[in-house]
């Protein structure tokens, strides 16, 4: 007289093909979700490197004592870092003028756009940025289902660069000073 007790505790089959699902559902709903997140990290990741290229031009132009450039080639979307030595006081990028560095923006960055003659920025010895014109340089992107702007002012007399994330913001800073 043996009695088998059988346990009722384990997974059957078609419960975990249920769960199988149920992660294949919320998966799907995931990816699009991680796809505009990984567009909108790359397109600020392109908006911090025009603002460290700046950067770099104006720290090699104080440890150097030499005028150094930037040049946004807005068609084919480049950033050209350059050292400034066939005409320093013409503010702008020539044949000639020493190739330090070409940076090709992401594609996520479909506009890039300044207001400055040339499209050039030099800085000088002492820190402070030469162009003519406002000083702003645009980007604009789109990713899935987001639109993103980046407005980068260069400010003329320290060449510190001021970045502002909407029209609206970049708007309201020079619209009181």
């Amino acid at each position: 007289m043996f009695l088998r007790l059988r346990s009722k505790s384990g997974v059957t089959m078609v419960e975990i093909m249920i769960m199988a699902v149920i992660v294949g559902v919320v998966a799907s709903m995931a990816v699009p979700r991680f796809q505009r997140a990984y567009q909108r990290l790359q397109f600020r990741s392109a908006n911090r490197d025009i603002v460290s290229t700046l950067r770099l031009a104006r720290s090699m132009s104080i440890s150097d004592k030499q005028q150094y450039g930037v040049y946004f080639d807005d068609v084919g979307r480049t950033i050209t870092l350059f050292k400034d030595v066939v005409n320093p006081t013409g503010n702008a990028f020539e044949t000639g003028d020493i190739v330090i560095r070409v940076d090709t923006l992401d594609q996520n960055i479909e506009y890039l756009s300044t207001d400055i003659t040339n499209n050039t920025v030099t800085f000088s010895p002492n820190g402070s940025a030469g162009f003519t014109g406002g000083g702003n340089v645009i980007t604009l992107g789109m990713t899935t289902g987001d639109y993103h702007e980046n407005y980068h002012n260069i400010l003329r007399s320290t060449g510190r660069v001021r970045t502002y994330n909407s029209w609206d913001a970049w708007a309201l800073q020079h619209a009181s000073g």
